[in-house]
């Protein structure tokens, strides 16, 4: 059942990637994957389950890469997690889901995408932030808030044109690993070290 259940996310993936969430029925599932539609109720409560199961997969690999980076420099680590987020959020499988978030106007699938998403990664990235802290490599008393600023140096505008299909919007490997590195140094610009403190978490 484990294959059947990996082949029907897959499939839906493929949906949402080629027509968007409208695309996403069970009749048209149920072809995608090859299986019955009895069989997608067997595995999966609903559409919601299918879409927020795609969404919390894409965020434990996320997560995962994150838990197992380590390194003697936090900023090095910081950097590569930076890196591994812009590819991340700029992925096909990213943009096809966050299309159909936009487009679902009972904000279902937004509320999955921040829940299963966001709310699992941020404070992987702020357990980094802080790491930087101690090591009096940044300084900032508001977690939350410090990977705000971290988000946006990292990420600009880079999404919202992938969204949309703008030529060139997805950066390539090297490219992301050097932006990463530029948005980890002007968070050291504008977050200076200080006093080590308790800083405010999620």
């Amino acid at each position: 059942m484990a294959d059947r259940r990996q082949a029907i996310l897959e499939a839906a993936l493929s949906l949402l990637e080629r027509g968007g969430l409208q695309a996403l029925t069970t009749a048209a599932l149920a072809r995608e994957a090859k299986c019955s539609k009895e069989t997608i109720y067997l595995l999966f409560k609903d559409r919601d389950d299918i879409l927020g199961t795609l969404v919390a997969e894409q965020s434990a690999r996320l997560n995962g890469m994150l838990e197992g980076i380590d390194g003697d420099d936090p900023l090095d680590a910081l950097t590569e997690a930076g890196a591994r987020l812009l590819d991340l959020l700029t992925s096909d499988a990213s943009l096809a889901i966050n299309r159909a978030a936009l487009g679902d106007p009972t904000g279902s699938l937004s509320r999955i995408l921040i829940e299963a998403g966001r709310n699992r990664t941020a404070p992987l990235f702020i357990r980094l932030l802080e790491q930087a802290r101690l090591h009096g490599r940044i300084g900032f008393t508001d977690g939350p808030e410090a990977f705000r600023t971290f988000y946006g140096l990292l990420i600009a505008d880079r999404q919202i044109t992938a969204l949309h299909r703008v030529e060139g919007a997805r950066p390539q490997p090297d490219e992301r690993r050097i932006l990463a590195e530029r948005a980890v140094h002007g968070l050291a610009v504008l977050l200076p070290p200080q006093p080590v403190g308790r800083i405010r978490t999620l």
